[in-house]
């Protein structure tokens, strides 16, 4: 009985090691010279009625020594070239509105970031160094509410379940609610 018993156990554990690993939203970046860079990737706020451009906040934790860290958020933003840049100057322009509780963010723009890829569009990146609880206050939220302010146009977007969850997940795993 013993023996099948043990035989049950090794041959679950087999199959269990066979599983393909779960998609994460979270990434960890590590070399051997510098800081660990732990983040979300791919965190596209969908719009229904702009098809204009494509915007995603992302958040990344960038380690200081042991037990210290930066965090940040990354705003990416991508159109056709005829749609042109959002043109993100340095100052306060990104305002998250979490569950009516306006935080403006300030930047230095996205000016060193812009590019033209081969496929015809424009991409602009503008990073925002931020705090724990406001990652915090992101993964908890029942509503946020997002505002990116170009020296052209300004994009508003609202975050969905999935934006909420991928948040929830990065705090849950690097910093803790």
């Amino acid at each position: 009985m013993k023996t099948n018993c043990y035989l049950l156990i090794a041959v679950f554990g087999l199959l269990a090691g066979c599983a393909a690993p779960t998609k994460t939203d979270v990434y960890t970046y590590r070399n051997d010279v510098g800081q660990g860079i732990d983040l979300i990737m791919d965190n596209e706020l969908e719009s229904t009625t702009d098809k204009g451009s494509l915007i995603w906040l992302n958040a990344s934790r960038v380690r200081e020594g042991d037990w210290g860290a930066r965090y940040y958020l990354e705003v990416r933003y991508e159109a056709l070239q005829t749609t042109g840049w959002l043109d993100i100057g340095p100052g306060e322009t990104l305002t998250l509105t979490i569950d009516g509780e306006t935080l403006k963010l300030r930047g230095p723009g996205s000016t060193n970031t812009r590019r033209q890829t081969g496929s015809g569009t424009v991409v602009e990146n503008a990073i925002y160094q931020t705090k724990e609880d406001v990652l915090r206050k992101l993964a908890q939220a029942k509503q946020v509410h997002v505002t990116i302010q170009g020296r052209s146009k300004t994009i508003e977007r609202d975050f969905r379940p999935e934006n909420t969850r991928k948040f929830r997940n990065f705090v849950l795993t690097y910093i803790g609610l």
